[in-house]
């Protein structure tokens, strides 16, 4: 529910994370704030159907989310750690997305697909990322090429390392957080000790 950087096409701007369907009011037309709380990821094998993303689809309102990396969360109870994804030696990399205007309110949502083998055993599910060099494509492709663009696996230099559970509250906002975490657990992730 924060704004972040977009880019749409050749401009970049400002959006709010956590889609808002133009359909979706609230009570007396008003932002719907706990609709956009469930919408900041959509599955790209399911976006032309459901109902939430379908116009944004159809309509190519894609975008791209820049970032130097995303949080997956592994283990379970007090056990769970967070670990920073990353491209290995920095970088930045660029996160598909779908857009929608509501009044003058500008929502995207981040599209997820099937994990790679590398983040699976965290999560089955991550971004699709892509490199920056692949946005005019992005942006130009039909729903066809898209689905495929969204199907390669884009990114193949992805690292991560364990950080500071502060990273679960979203008042937090500091660089520290993406910091390699001092004394980490170690856990194993399909035989390897992270």
């Amino acid at each position: 529910m924060q704004d972040h950087a977009v880019i749409i096409r050749n401009r970049m701007g400002l959006a709010r994370w956590g889609l808002l369907p133009p359909w979706a009011k609230g009570d007396e037309g008003k932002d719907d704030r706990a609709l956009a709380a469930k919408m900041i990821n959509a599955r790209s094998e399911t976006t032309a159907e459901k109902p939430a993303f379908r116009q944004s689809w159809h309509h190519a309102r894609r975008c791209l989310v820049p970032a130097n990396g995303f949080y997956e969360w592994y283990g379970s109870g007090a056990q769970t750690v967070p670990y920073y994804i990353h491209r290995e030696g920095g970088g930045l990399m660029a996160m598909a997305g779908l857009w929608a205007k509501t009044g003058n309110l500008v929502t995207f949502t981040v599209l997820t697909r099937e994990a790679d083998e590398k983040i699976r055993p965290m999560h089955d599910r991550m971004p699709v990322i892509f490199d920056p060099a692949q946005a005019a494509a992005w942006f130009a492709a039909d729903s066809a090429q898209a689905l495929r663009m969204i199907g390669e696996e884009i990114v193949r230099d992805l690292a991560f390392h364990a950080v500071s559970r502060a990273v679960g509250k979203t008042a937090n906002d500091a660089p520290d957080l993406i910091a390699p975490r001092a004394a980490e657990p170690r856990y194993k992730i399909e035989g390897r000790l992270l």
